[in-house]
């Protein structure tokens, strides 16, 4: 199989001597573009020093930004965005299954990515931000944003019945197999995206939901109980009866409107 991933100095003598990789800076809890790094190091047995205090010295000589997360190496390596410092720590592993076997897994595993990071969890937290009043509410702004998430969602929906049936074809126990994203085994697509829609998860994603999309929620379902996702996880993954946050107004939130900064 070919090997997807460069291979380079750093990642050669890491995956050879280095078992501590660095600094993310900073991860406050389970942060959805963190998860996955973390369950990536967990699965190569690397230990990385969380720091949880943002925009700090420290992190904003990484990240100008102050964006979150942030990676130093011990080697001296600075990255930031969070896509490239995972594929940074899963390639410690030279013979890592993590990043495919081929270069189009390789691809799909950066497209999937890509995509949930932008198409997915933008939108989520666009969601988020006025039902809990860091933002002025606007009904059709937040409905807006729910239906791109939404949107989003339903081509992986589309994508995960593809692998089921893809699966029934070959093994006819397939209603009990874990689904993945690229391929037929876990991969860094998996780890890192289930950590991004944990976001979708955590506040809307209830029960009527899950029903309406059953695989995506089987996908997640399977993913959150491998060992080195759980590993990487401050807190136990729950799945609500009913969502923690409906598009209404929140009391003590100013409505946004003709005359507000936002508008």
């Amino acid at each position: 199989a070919l090997q997807p991933a460069p291979e380079t100095p750093h990642s050669q003598s890491c995956a050879n001597v280095t078992r501590q990789a660095g600094v993310t800076l900073p991860v406050t809890g389970d942060h959805p573009r963190s998860i996955g790094i973390k369950a990536a190091a967990k699965a190569n047995n690397l230990e990385l020093r969380v720091v949880e205090e943002p925009k700090i010295p420290e992190h904003l000589a990484v990240s100008k930004l102050g964006k979150v997360p942030a990676f130093h190496g011990e080697d001296g390596l600075k990255l930031f965005e969070c896509i490239a410092i995972a594929i940074y720590i899963t390639s410690h592993n030279e013979k890592t299954t993590l990043l495919g076997g081929t270069r189009q897994e390789y691809a799909h595993i950066l497209k999937w990515m890509s995509f949930f990071n932008t198409e997915i969890l933008i939108p989520l937290v666009e969601m988020y931000l006025p039902l809990i009043g860091i933002r002025p509410y606007d009904h059709p702004t937040v409905t807006a944003h729910e239906t791109a998430a939404q949107a989003a969602v339903d081509v992986v929906e589309e994508h995960l019945l593809i692998q089921h049936n893809n699966n029934n074809n070959h093994n006819n126990d397939n209603n009990n197999r874990t689904l993945f994203l690229v391929g037929d085994q876990l991969t860094l697509a998996d780890l890192f995206c289930a950590g991004i829609i944990a976001f979708g998860f955590q506040f809307f994603y209830g029960k009527k939901w899950r029903a309406a999309n059953p695989h995506v929620a089987r996908w997640y379902e399977g993913v959150v109980r491998v060992p080195v996702y759980q590993a990487a996880l401050t807190e136990e993954v729950t799945f609500l009866e009913e969502p923690r946050l409906r598009n209404v107004q929140p009391d003590g939130v100013e409505t946004r409107g003709v005359g507000s900064e936002d508008g």
